[in-house]
């Protein structure tokens, strides 16, 4: 396992991706030692079958959702390779693994102008973590970061400047990186927890804790929940205020290469959906036909 997690390293996987990767096949050492009852397990051993009875054990009895099966299956076959490739192994053990389809997401979610007003408005600026969680929501609706970026962020990503901020967004996925402006409503928002916070060095966490730590994904993703309810929308998430970025600016641009350039997607397929006409502009639009 430490030979493989290096290896994913060295390809020049992320952190995440070698953190998910290690755990499935950890899961699935588990697996065939509990359940299958074998000792090890020892990589020369293994079979195709204990594979696959692994697959169809997440499916039918952890019932886990095609996105997570698919994730576990891509972690057997990139472990499967590599020790193909060490010669460990002779054969390919995860040449016949199956993906299982995933259904396409439906229509992203966004929020109203009304409700967008009633979500900033719900933070209390006088208590204790106001300019922070105001700072943070912006990021989210004024830029579409996504919430590991916005953890990762330290004060020297950020430029601030009268007229005008830059802020540099380091992806994790692609292991690049991009560069957004900030608009006057976020730069406000941002300078007034900075004036809050008090001095800090351009390495520090750009937003911390009541600790003084960098703040976690986990409490980020609280935060916004418990503002997402104030504002009448507790069925929405924090990505959900990715998708209404998205949403808004592709709408006021018209450019699809520029929304999936300020999303940080690597193929387009995935912008597209933001691109796509709702019911009610296809109504709209059939109506108005004069052929």
């Amino acid at each position: 396992m430490a030979e493989f997690e290096n290896f994913l390293f060295r390809t020049g996987r992320s952190d995440s991706t070698v953190a998910t990767y290690g755990s499935a096949m950890r899961t699935f050492g588990r697996y065939y030692r509990e359940q299958l009852k074998k000792t090890g397990p020892f990589v020369s051993r293994l079979q195709e079958t204990d594979l696959q009875a692994f697959v169809e054990y997440i499916r039918t009895d952890r019932l886990l959702k095609p996105t997570s099966i698919n994730r576990y299956v891509a972690a057997l076959r990139s472990f499967c390779g590599f020790i193909l490739a060490k010669r460990w192994h002779r054969r390919d053990l995860a040449r016949d693994l199956r993906t299982y389809r995933i259904d396409l997401p439906g229509e992203p979610k966004r929020l109203s102008k009304a409700e967008v007003r009633r979500l900033v408005t719900s933070v209390d600026l006088n208590g204790r973590n106001g300019p922070r969680d105001l700072a943070i929501l912006q990021f989210f609706l004024q830029c579409g970061l996504r919430v590991g970026e916005l953890v990762r962020l330290c004060r020297d990503d950020v430029k601030l400047h009268k007229t005008s901020g830059r802020v540099r967004v380091r992806n994790e996925k692609a292991h690049a990186e991009r560069v957004i402006p900030l608009n006057a409503t976020v730069r406000t928002a941002l300078q007034n927890y900075l004036d809050t916070r008090g001095p800090v060095a351009g390495s520090d966490s750009l937003f911390i804790s009541e600790r003084r730590l960098r703040i976690s994904v986990s409490s980020v993703q609280n935060l916004v929940k418990k503002y997402l309810t104030l504002a009448g929308r507790d069925d929405l998430s924090v990505h959900d205020l990715r998708h209404h970025f998205a949403l808004v600016f592709y709408n006021r641009s018209g450019k699809l290469t520029a929304t999936q350039q300020v999303l940080g997607h690597r193929n387009i397929n995935t912008t597209a959906r933001y691109a796509r006409a709702t019911e009610g502009e296809i109504d709209a639009a059939i109506e108005d036909l004069d052929i």
